[in-house]
Formats: structure tokens, sequence, C-alpha cells
């Protein structure tokens, strides 16, 4: 064999294996499908082709994430996209970045070392702690656990939390991007009577004056359109655990209650305590009457308002059905012909600074909430030192102090995207 041929062929087998590691790197990439019956497209569009259906449980290597949509390796046509509202990433590179980093069996430094890794090190992140603290990691085929400040990756910030792994004690707002997993069926209405929508109203009586009730679920409870589970009763918004609502009218299994925001429709009647008297002011209520918004995003800001109470949705992008912190942002700048992008941390790059003393209404704020980048969060400023953002499952799009000690201690800054 001559010396030309052979760097030939070691160049054809370099390739090959490059690209065989390259399609082993991507792998653990993996996002998995949450609902059944699923459109896969051959673009990232609804207006593209459908090419095959896919459904619960099924696993997909990630080739990148776009705005509302996962490009992923599939069988027969090699690339596909799929809503993001449906896909969850379950597996995740990651590099370590420090040296002598320890993995442990549980996430707490309590917990028993199993092994350290070093700089450059390679992992796969199958999971995280509610409070994004802890990453749960596959180490030598066993389940173990490594501090979120060691590892990074380009998909770890999708990464779903473990919900039923013991987490380190964690704040409930601002919830990081893409923490919570696409809307899920709700445990606590597996219970609801199933009777028809208009058997249900038929039992419906007025409620006596000054009834109210409290939620009394840890998950929260969906306030619905309809006294129905059916996919035809919008979730209006999740009621917190603890947060009281009026009640106008007593059914067969349900509550017709108002909250303080003026939202109007259904509750289970399971999960809240039903009470007389005053109604208790829910903690965090804010007065939206008091806030005066000024600046060149005033009208972006005050569009924003119509969305209080829409649905924490991971990878959401529509403002009635559900959205993230960044998709929330981003949906109501669209609104007014402005794009930002899609993630957090590159909206950070838009805009221009402006001082935390100089917020105007419509400034995007920026927090680290304890994700794999300096950026993780982000809300919209309105004004008297208020901000609005898409916070967690249990809240959804909710008003907050930017000045309350988890908001003060997480800040990293504001962009001004309108002058």
């Amino acid at each position: 064999m001559t010396l030309l041929k052979y760097a030939k062929r070691l160049a054809g087998l370099t390739l090959l294996f490059s690209a065989l590691m390259g399609t082993a790197v991507l792998a653990s990439n993996v996002g998995t499908v949450t609902r059944d019956s699923i459109d896969v497209r051959a673009g990232d569009s609804t207006s593209s082709q459908v090419i095959g259906i896919t459904n619960t449980g099924d696993t997909y290597a990630i080739l990148d994430v776009e705005p509302g949509w996962v490009k992923v390796q599939y069988p027969n046509s090699g690339v596909a996209y799929i809503a993001s509202l449906y896909v969850k990433v379950s597996e995740a590179d990651a590099s370590v970045k420090d040296h002598a980093v320890n993995v442990r069996s549980g996430p707490s430094t309590s917990t028993e070392v199993l092994g350290q890794l070093n700089t450059g090190d390679k992992i796969s992140v199958i999971g995280k702690t509610a409070d994004n603290a802890w990453y749960k990691v596959n180490y030598n085929s066993k389940t173990a656990y490594v501090s979120a400040d060691y590892l990074g990756g380009n998909y770890l910030y999708l990464v779903q939390p473990d919900k039923a792994q013991p987490t380190t004690a964690a704040p409930t707002t601002p919830a990081p991007e893409a923490e919570s997993a696409p809307e899920a069926d709700n445990p606590q209405e597996a219970n609801v009577p199933t009777l028809s929508v208009v058997d249900v109203l038929k039992t419906f009586a007025p409620a006596e004056d000054n009834t109210y009730a409290t939620i009394n679920t840890p998950g929260g409870l969906r306030l619905r359109s309809q006294p129905s589970t059916t996919s035809d009763s919008t979730i209006l918004t999740v009621l917190a655990d603890g947060c009281s609502v009026t009640v106008k009218e007593v059914g067969e299994g349900w509550l017709h209650v108002t909250d303080d925001y003026g939202n109007d429709g259904y509750i289970s009647s399971e999960y809240v305590e039903i009470k007389q008297g005053e109604k208790p002011k829910n903690e965090g209520h804010i007065d939206l009457s008091s806030i005066s918004l000024t600046g060149g995003g005033a009208e972006i800001a005050e569009y924003s308002l119509k969305f209080i109470g829409t649905p924490y949705v991971y990878g959401g992008t529509d403002l009635n059905s559900g959205v993230d912190c960044s998709g929330f942002v981003y949906s109501i700048y669209k609104n007014f012909g402005i794009t930002l992008q899609r993630n957090s941390a590159s909206q950070y790059t838009q805009g221009t600074y402006v001082d935390k003393s100089e917020l105007q209404a419509g400034d995007l704020v920026f927090f680290n909430t304890g994700g794999n980048t300096n950026i993780s969060h982000v809300g919209m400023y309105l004004g008297d030192n208020m901000y609005i953002h898409s916070s967690t499952y249990s809240t959804g799009v909710i008003v907050e102090d930017l000045y309350d000690d988890y908001s003060t201690s997480t800040y990293v800054g504001a962009k001004r995207i309108i002058n």
C-alpha cells in the first residue's frame, strides 16, 4: 500500500470514527415525549409536513433546541421537529468545571462520597433537585449527585427536577427557566366526579354570603373554565396552596369561585377547606391599581398584566395556555413586533444595560436562580419596585416585589429593549 493510499484510508477511518463519536455524544442529549399522538414534523412550523406520530415515553437524541421546537434525530428521515411543549430533556451531556469534584450518594454534602471527577471529565445528567443545587448523574452505572456549581452543558438548563427525590431547602420563587415539566395530569383531580358539565351545573346552588375556600394541596389546584377535567375545560390559572378564594356557588364535587385577580372559574371541592367569614388577605397579593407604569415600555408592561394567572408550562410561548419565564417576555414583546431571543441567558445579550435605580416599565430584569449559567430567570419590570414573571408551576404568571429577600439575593441586572 502506498503512503498516499494509507493516508487516505487513515483519513477515512478518522472521519468514520469522528462521526461515530459525534453520534454517541448527541445520543446522550435525550428528549422524552410526554404526551400521546404528537405530530413529528419535517420543519419547525405547524405548517411543515407531518412525517410521523410519537407517543408518551418515546425518546430521541436532541440535535438542537429552538423557540417552540426541539430538533431531534429521527429514524429514516434523519432530522425532525417536535413541539417543545411535549418534550422534556431526560438526559444531558455535562462537563466538569473544576478539579477533585465529589460525586455523592445523595443531594447533600453530608452524604457518602462515591468518587471524584476532574476538569473536562464528561458525565450524563439525568435529573436535578428542585432548587437546582444538585444534578442527578449516571456514575459507574449508579445514580449519584454532583453539585450544580461544578457542571456545565448546553442543555442542562432544560433538565427537569426529579420531584421524587429529596431536595435541599428551596425558595418558592422565582423559578429557574424551564424548571417545570410540560403540563401533566394533576393527581388532585383524579377523584373528581366524571359527570357531564351539564349535569354538574344542574347541581349548583348559590353559596351563603361571606363563604370562601382555602386551597389545601401542596401542588396547588387548577382553576378551570368549566366544572370538568376534559380538554374543553381551559385551565385559567393554578391557585397556590394556602390561597383563599371567594365562593360564589357550590355544586357536586366543584366550587364556582373568583380569585384576587378577577379570574372566575371552577375548582375541585375535595382539596379545599370551605369557611365562613371575611376572606383573609392572600400573602403576596399585589394591588395592581397602585402601580405607576411609566417609560417607553409602559404600553408593553400594561399589556403583560392581562396574562396574570397564565399557567407555567415548560417551553411554552402561548400567553393563554402556558409560558415559561423567557417564553412569557418573548411572547409579550412579539405582540408588539419585537423579536427577543428565546431563553433568558440570550435575552440578557439584547438591549442596553440599565441600572436598577433607573428601571422603567417594560425593562427586562434578570436573575441567577442557581442554574448552570449566570442568567437562569427573567421577568418584566412594571413600576413601583414590582415586576411580572412566569414563576412556578404552582403560581404561573404573577407580580412580585423586586426588593423582597429572594428577588434581591438572585438579581443580576436589567436590560432596556425600548428607549
